[in-house]
């Protein structure tokens, strides 16, 4: 089992976020549901909606288990791959923006990351700390330049700059379903559902880590902060000639010599 301990510890001593690591598992139907894990809808009398289950368990330390009954949001449904797709991908039903085509709702549709139907019945979230069990994904909540340590962290061994896309909705899904199916870290910028409903600031992203890749982005972040790159940042210069560290004014000037020849 991956040690989970020692990610909690290194991400908290580098990039500090505020609220805790999510350690997220899809389960299968004949999978163990740990017992400490609250199902909204049996143990609080209402389904919630995925923003909400992720902002109770970085935000109030719960885990939770939500499957397709205890789930309110459609979209999340379709992602998840708790319920079969047809009806959303048709664009047919009006969501926000209220006053977009179907065209375009169908477009959104497609471009969804999703399990394929029936893969899994239900979702585990737990905050790091608490988990006791392997994560599939780990998620991170933070600030621009948190995420930005989280992405230098991914990037660090190969230099292959992480990939990511948005259609403004749904960014709960894709640091989630798409870190899975790609085997990538990826970063997202969360949608409306997350910042009404998962209580999201207007300042913050998302960044996630699949299993595959969790002791290299975790070597990256201390190698990389060795490597100057911390948090917070140095404040920087607005109106005064900022010293370049030697091999950047080297390559400068070599770039702007081989410019002029």
């Amino acid at each position: 089992m991956v040690n989970l301990e020692k990610i909690d510890k290194i991400i908290s001593n580098y990039v500090k976020p505020q609220t805790d690591l999510i350690a997220v598992k899809m389960l299968g139907s004949e999978d163990v549901i740990p017992g400490d894990a609250k199902n909204p809808l049996r143990d609080f009398g209402a389904a919630l909606t995925l923003c909400q289950a992720l902002a109770l368990c970085r935000k109030e330390g719960l885990s939770l288990v939500l499957d397709m009954e205890s789930q309110s949001c459609p979209i999340a449904l379709v992602g998840l791959g708790f319920v079969k797709p047809d009806a959303y991908l048709s664009g047919n039903y009006v969501l926000a923006p209220v006053n977009q085509t179907a065209e375009a709702r169908k477009k959104t549709a497609e471009d969804l990351p999703k399990f394929p139907y029936g893969q899994f019945s239900s979702i585990l979230l737990s905050p790091v700390p608490k988990a006791g069990f392997e994560p599939d994904v780990i998620l991170l909540y933070g600030n621009g330049a948190q995420v930005m340590r989280m992405i230098q962290a991914a990037v660090f061994a190969s230099g292959e700059s992480l990939s990511t896309k948005s259609t403004g909705s749904g960014g709960c899904l894709l640091p989630i379903v798409g870190s899975i199916l790609e085997g990538k870290c990826k970063y997202s910028v969360p949608g409306n559902g997350e910042r009404r409903l998962g209580l999201i600031g207007d300042g913050e992203l998302a960044f996630a880590m699949p299993k595959s890749r969790f002791e290299e982005v975790v070597k990256g972040l201390r190698l990389s902060h060795e490597g100057k790159q911390t948090y917070p940042i140095s404040p920087g210069y607005l109106k005064m000639a900022y010293k370049m560290p030697p091999s950047y004014a080297e390559l400068r000037q070599q770039l702007i010599k081989s410019s002029k020849s």
